[in-house]
């Protein structure tokens, strides 16, 4: 689709699926260091599906 909508993109253009996941998860890690290091908390994450394939994530501190 990506491509379709701009065709001057390469294919390499694009980052892979585990590429943007690991971003995100490096981004997730530096700003809980950060938070926990200045304010001196605790950070805890819980995600779940309701019956109805809600998804829910709770942060808590």
């Amino acid at each position: 689709l990506l491509l379709y909508q701009r065709p001057s993109m390469k294919e390499n253009d694009i980052p892979h699926r585990t590429k943007l996941r690991d971003e995100v998860i490096d981004k997730a890690k530096l700003a809980v260091y950060r938070l926990t290091k200045h304010f001196k908390i605790s950070i805890t994450f819980d995600a779940w599906t309701s019956k109805s394939y809600d998804p829910y994530l709770a942060v808590t501190a």
